[in-house]
């Protein structure tokens, strides 16, 4: 197995009230890394129900969050349960999912200890994917048409490790740590959706100028298994300034982007702003086992929004419905958030005037409607 260490140096201001917590007097070295594998559990399905944690917090949007994803499950006749964990519970969330294998987290965290346990959790059940689907919805902001770019990243290498340390005072070292090994297993994940979602054009998004050993390693590896696993794919790689600047003048001839740990935040951040919004959308940290399902907006921690979107929180249990099999229930469910779109109900972000509460029992409604037509037939 190929390692790569890169020292990033870097130079910071210690002052009096964080000695000793940060800084170069910091008392501890930081990070935490992944050596063994994850323990799987076998999937938690009784009486043909399967069960699924639920992550909320105790805020305003965590409470609305987890009763939105509850009643929206309960309508669709899915036979899912969630168990609803709270941030305060500690560990149970960490066993909960290790035991479901699946999860839901809604609510938006960006205080640094809840960013610090989702980023452990990201390590310690080895969620080294993060994806989300892009795209344009008529009316909802988006300034370009058919647009549906599927961004994949890597989730737990290089900068989530969090290693740092000061090896002499006045200096703090940094280190990004790729391994050849990890980076073909996530590029092989990252081929194989794409060919099983049939797209055809992959965009490595990647800054080998500046960086060309580990970006290096990335190109290298992606061109390799292109020409002998991958044949049907085109790969493009193209320098990351380039992208985003064609990103944002012609994003509809963009098919599928790949990139590292390093920009996949940043692309996710630009590609939602080109299509109206990150409350739009949902996004996924998987892994070989595990994964957890949340709202863009909880994805990328914005705080900008007094809510969580409806559509984020539709988008996350389609996805969810998906990943355990029940395509028939997550079609219809996206279906009727198409047509709440489609007869113009929106939110005020998108210059409507209803609230997130109405959407969602429009579609509950609908679903409920549809099952009990069905019923009668």
């Amino acid at each position: 197995m190929l390692g790569r260490l890169i020292l990033f140096q870097c130079k910071r201001a210690l002052t009096a009230d964080t000695a000793n917590v940060t800084g170069f007097t910091a008392f501890m070295e930081k990070g935490d890394v992944r050596t063994g594998s994850v323990n799987v559990l076998p999937r938690t399905k009784y009486g043909g129900i399967t069960h699924a944690t639920l992550l909320t917090g105790e805020t305003i949007i965590g409470q609305m969050g987890a009763k939105y994803v509850e009643s929206l499950l309960s309508s669709a006749r899915v036979p899912v349960e969630v168990q609803r964990i709270t941030v305060d519970m500690g560990e149970e969330y960490f066993n909960s999912v290790l035991r479901n294998r699946a999860a839901v987290h809604v609510d938006i965290v960006h205080d640094s200890d809840n960013k610090r346990k989702s980023l452990k959790i990201c390590n310690d059940l080895d969620l080294h994917v993060f994806m989300t689907n892009l795209r344009s919805f008529p009316g909802f902001k988006c300034l370009f048409p058919g647009v549906n770019i599927l961004l994949i990243a890597q989730n737990n290498m290089g900068n989530y490790a969090e290693l740092e340390y000061s090896p002499v005072k006045g200096v703090v070292e940094g280190l990004h740590v790729v391994t050849s090994e990890d980076i073909e297993r996530f590029l092989r994940y990252a081929f194989r959706v794409v060919s099983a979602r049939k797209r055809k054009k992959v965009t490595l998004v990647h800054k080998a100028s500046e960086w060309p050993k580990t970006e290096g390693v990335l190109l290298d590896i992606a061109s390799h298994l292109q020409k002998t696993s991958f044949c049907d794919i085109e790969l493009e790689p193209m320098e990351l300034d380039k992208c985003v600047s064609r990103l944002i003048l012609n994003p509809q001839n963009f098919d599928v982007l790949v990139t590292s740990d390093l920009y996949g935040t940043f692309m996710a951040t630009i590609c939602s702003s080109i299509c109206g919004g990150a409350n739009l959308f949902s996004a996924v940290e998987i892994g070989d086992h595990h994964a957890v399902f949340k709202p863009l907006q909880t994805k990328l921690s914005l705080t900008n929004y007094k809510v969580l979107s409806p559509y984020g929180i539709v988008s996350t249990c389609v996805d969810l419905m998906y990943h355990l099999g029940h395509r028939v229930c997550a079609k219809a469910l996206w279906n009727e958030m198409l047509r709440t779109m489609d007869e113009g109900i929106k939110t005020g972000d998108f210059q409507g005037s209803d609230r997130g509460e109405y959407i969602i029992c429009n579609i509950m409604n609908k679903l409920r409607c549809n099952m009990f037509s069905q019923e009668q037939d």
